[in-house]
């Protein structure tokens, strides 16, 4: 298991024509034997990178006992092999059906051909490495950025799954280490939420949303909920800025 140690350069995503795309009902969802997966580092550490771990990662990154090193790589080990049996076409119906829970149904029936990446990384600085299993996504720039389906962490020797995304509910880690959610329903029906990360919780920071209850389409944000009653009416292009932020590039991958 390769144990992600730094997260890296940060890169400008998501232009107004991208999300104005969203709205008319653009659907953004946008292999691999999994074999023995070795401890080892990545060589590839630049400035920024190391900037970004030194404000982040714990002076000591030290685990309680529940929570050995040993531990919650077992537990995502078995994630991800299951993961690649689904990717490969080896699971069998009853498999995948006892994974609908642990795992984004849209993950398993990713085309082999079309790469699934994981990556190993301390989120919230407690000493405990989450797992994030993802896609790339180019822009409109031609920049990669991984599309998150699902994400995990270990929290008293247990696996807690606090991302499960999938085509149209992905997540985004974003440089300050929150995550951002897109969400599409219909082509009236948008989101894009920013939640705060830690020990396996997130917890929403703001939610901007659409609907047509009115006849038209219409913008709200509310810091309660996505698409909820307890809501403020905004302008399309103050909902428009919210989608424009910096996501955190994850360098040290690697393909399940």
């Amino acid at each position: 298991m390769i144990i992600g140690e730094e997260a890296s350069d940060m890169k400008k995503v998501y232009e107004i024509a991208l999300i104005t795309a969203c709205i008319g009902g653009l659907v953004i969802g946008c292999s691999n034997d999994s074999g023995s997966r070795e401890s080892e580092a990545s060589d590839a550490q630049t400035e920024a990178a190391s900037s970004i771990v030194s404000e982040t990662a714990p002076a000591e990154s030290s685990l309680s006992d529940a929570e050995s090193m040993s531990s919650v790589t077992s537990l995502y080990d078995g994630i991800l092999d299951t993961i690649s049996e689904c990717h490969s076409g080896q699971a069998d119906d009853e498999t995948m059906s006892s994974m609908a829970e642990l795992v984004s149904p849209d993950l398993m029936y990713v085309p082999s051909e079309d790469p699934i990446y994981y990556t190993l990384i301390d989120v919230d600085g407690n000493g405990v490495d989450e797992l994030l299993i993802y896609q790339h996504m180019v822009n409109e720039d031609g920049d990669e950025c991984a599309v998150i389906y699902d994400g995990y962490t270990v929290r008293d020797g247990e696996l807690v799954h606090f991302i499960a995304g999938g085509a149209r509910n992905s997540y985004y880690l974003c440089s300050d280490g929150s995550f951002y959610n897109r969400g599409s329903s219909g082509a009236a029906y948008a989101c894009l939420a920013n939640y705060t990360y830690d020990n396996g919780e997130l917890t929403l920071n703001k939610s901007y949303f659409s609907d047509d209850e009115t006849g038209e389409i219409a913008w709200y944000m509310s810091t309660t909920g996505i698409w909820t009653d307890d809501r403020t009416e905004v302008t399309e292009e103050e909902a428009l800025e919210f989608f424009d932020f910096e996501y955190m590039f994850i360098p040290n991958e690697l393909e399940v």
